[in-house]
């Protein structure tokens, strides 16, 4: 961006718009000064007709061009030599006592080009044209020394007008040399600040990419895309450029969005949609007093407005849209079809096209998504490359290779679990995600039996002691294993490449033979462990599915007991069974005043605490006590979905809160089950309670055929004190 060179284009404008006004008004003056004297018959109308024709002429003349190029320096010559002609008709024809004064405006002109050597000639000449005059006086008219005077003066104001311009010009110069110098200097420093502030642009977007390193560049890639759009639609390099750092922040908002929604992999909710949706609005607030350059907070703001109207934040439509955001909206869509995400893998050239031209005129601007194809057509279909913009050459390089470093580092640090050195639950979740989508293989979950009485009985640090042990065999496992800690117990892994059953059960086996054989060493007591397992052979299967089946197996083995294992297709068709076992089991245990562990219910502190009510009304009341539990189960055929099951949960929740109205009588007890009681109930009452909510929940769920999807199914059982 050329800031000396704007500035110098607009003084040139001012300067030849101020000879143009000052030219105007001393001829506007002249001629009000000859027709006064035409009125006093001192000179004719004729005189004041052709001064009038001449000047205005030559003044038109040079208007005309000062409109067709207001910055013109060729327009100052033509300005000069308008002067001059006024200068000589005045000098041919005028009283020569007042000669000297039409020598003022052209010095003036003059003055105003700071040129010394060329007022030292215009002036040099002025004067010997009126010594010519002079010489004339003296000897055709006959001028006698007596009455040299006035000549003597005018000569005199002459000398001192060409000298005191001279000496101003020079005086000026001067100033305008060092003037130049400190604006050069100037100019430098705001290419300076300027490079600066896009070194730190890059390193902002950079450090935003690396929050999630499948997306690792993708800033500077819209960036490069967004300038190369501008570039094909005629833009000014300027503009080019603008656009390019607007574009470098569009994502800046996401610092504002938790990891856990920025990188989960798998669909979000609908919570976790809005969410994500709001980086839009955060980037804004972020960067509108920026004053740097204009629109920089837009493309942040507006980049997921659709041309149809149907985007976020604002729902604008067609060219209500900002232009920079609809390029960068462009650019970005292009770089997520192009790159491939911990959901999905990258989609191919001509399929990235074809989505691109169905979407022109809906989500995308049509002048926007023709140029764009247009620089397409240009390109090999395998990718652009770019060149890194002088700008953030150099200094700019070294930067970022000491953020990349420090960002490696903070990721390294961020995805590791303190303890035990293995991924976390997020990053856990990204790494597992993408390797399934690589080789098939088995993705278990382990949990540690009675973790929390071995943490009571033998102190956390024993605690911390076995679950470092217990890493150490599940990375002994496989030299590509995957594994993460999913909670305090918890422990969620991948082994690539197996996906025998046989084969799996023999490993798995050997992994809970060596997990006991940690405290039987320690000589400390028993340690034992459950595993669900999900044989993932199907590269398209989702993690989230996949997640949920083991999970879904591993609470099946600890219904059905424990230190063992048990795989998700074992269990396809026993929910029902399971479920009347589990209340079975839950009243038996109340009666026995039986003390419960997470043997029988995993981590639902609110249910510990509704047992001890439970048994305190039976027992020391004498109360008969109805359980209600109810469980929810997908239908046949559906797709098991964490997100779904969570949506259909909290609609449980409501109905149960909407029929029953006494959160104390609601208790958690399981991920899929909730259970609600009833003290000395009809039991006719506390069946149309349970229909009345079933009949809710299948209602605010507003989907046909609803139990095709989502099944729930309450099942009653009655505690009493027995004999």
């Amino acid at each position: 961006m050329d800031f000396k060179g704007k500035q110098l284009e607009n003084l040139d404008e001012r300067i030849n718009r101020d000879i143009c006004l000052g030219w105007a008004g001393i001829i506007a003056i002249l001629i009000i000064g000859y027709l006064i004297e035409v009125l006093k018959g001192q000179r004719t109308l004729a005189y004041l007709l052709v001064f009038t024709i001449l000047n205005c002429a030559t003044l038109l003349i040079c208007l005309n061009r000062y409109i067709k190029a207001p910055a013109s320096r060729s327009l100052r010559y033509m300005l000069v030599g308008g002067f001059f002609i006024m200068y000589i008709f005045c000098m041919a024809t005028a009283n020569t006592h007042l000669v000297f004064v039409y020598i003022f405006p052209l010095l003036s002109v003059l003055v105003l080009y700071h040129d010394p050597p060329q007022i030292l000639r215009v002036g040099g000449a002025a004067l010997a044209i009126n010594l010519i005059f002079i010489c004339k006086w003296f000897l055709v008219d006959g001028i006698e020394l007596s009455e040299t005077r006035d000549i003597e003066i005018q000569i005199g104001v002459m000398v001192l007008c060409v000298a005191g311009c001279w000496m101003a010009t020079v005086i000026y110069n001067d100033i305008q040399k060092r003037n130049g110098e400190y604006i050069s200097k100037l100019d430098e420093k705001t290419r300076q600040i300027q490079r600066m502030t896009f070194q730190t642009i890059e390193t902002i977007a950079n450090t935003i990419d690396a929050k999630d390193e499948y997306t690792k560049g993708h800033s500077r890639r819209v960036s490069d895309y967004s300038a190369e759009i501008a570039r094909e639609m005629g833009m000014s390099s300027e503009e080019v450029e603008r656009i390019r750092y607007i574009a470098l922040l569009h994502d800046i908002g996401k610092i504002g969005v938790p990891d856990a929604v920025l990188n989960k992999p798998g669909h979000l909710t609908e919570t976790e949609y809005e969410l994500m949706k709001k980086h839009t609005t955060i980037g804004g607030e972020i960067l509108k007093d920026v004053g740097m350059m204009p629109e920089l907070d837009v493309g942040a703001k507006y980049h997921h407005e659709r041309y149809d109207g149907k985007g976020y934040p604002g729902g604008l439509k067609g060219e209500e849209i900002p232009l920079v955001a609809r390029i960068i909206c462009m650019a970005d869509s292009y770089d997520a079809m192009t790159s491939n995400r911990i959901y999905r893998k990258h989609l191919s050239h001509h399929v990235v096209i074809d989505e691109i031209r169905r979407c022109r005129g809906t989500q995308f601007d049509p002048a926007v998504t023709d140029a764009f194809l247009r620089f397409l057509e240009r390109i090999d279909s395998s990718g652009l490359v770019t060149e890194e913009p002088e700008e953030i050459e150099g200094a700019n390089r070294l930067l970022n290779r000491v953020m990349e470093d420090q960002s490696k580092q903070l990721a390294e640090t961020s995805q590791k679990d303190f303890l035990t050195k293995v991924y976390n639950r997020s990053a856990g979740e990204r790494y597992i995600t993408l390797a399934m989508r690589e080789v098939p293989g088995y993705l278990f979950y382990l949990n540690i039996d009675d973790m929390r009485r071995i943490n009571r009985e033998q102190g956390i640090r024993m605690g911390d002691f076995y679950l470092l042990q217990i890493v150490d065999l599940l990375q002994c496992m496989h030299p590509d294993i995957i594994v993460a800690r999913f909670g305090g117990d918890e422990f969620l892994a991948f082994v690539p490449g197996e996906t025998d059953t046989g084969k799996i059960g023999e490993q798995i086996g050997q992994l809970l033979e060596g997990i006991r054989f940690i405290a039987a060493d320690t000589g400390t007591g028993k340690l034992t462990a459950s595993i669900g397992i999900s044989v993932h052979e199907n590269l398209k299967q989702d993690f989230t599915d996949a997640l949920a089946e083991a999970d879904k197996a591993l609470y099946y083995m600890k219904q059905s007991g424990k230190d063992s294992y048990y795989f998700y297709q074992q269990i396809a068709g026993l929910e029902e069974d399971l479920s009347r076992q589990e209340l079975s089991n839950l009243v038996a245990a109340i009666r026995k005043k039986d003390n419960f562990s997470d043997t029988m219910v995993l981590g639902q502190q609110d249910f510990f605490r509704m047992y001890e009510f439970i048994s305190d009304v039976v027992s020391d009341r004498q109360k008969e006590v109805e359980l209600v539990m109810f469980t929810l189960s997908f239908g046949e055929g559906a797709v098991y979905s964490v997100e779904l099951r969570d949506k259909a949960l909290e609609l449980v929740d409501r109905a149960i809160q909407e029929v029953v109205k006494d959160p104390d009588a609601v208790s958690t007890y399981s991920s899929t089950q909730r259970i609600v009681i009833f003290v000395d109930e009809d039991e006719n009452h506390i069946k149309e309670i349970a229909e009345e909510i079933e009949k809710r929940f299948y209602k605010m769920y507003g989907q046909h055929d609803m139990k095709e999807v989502m099944v729930l199914e309450y099942r009653v059982a009655s505690v009493k004190e027995e004999a």
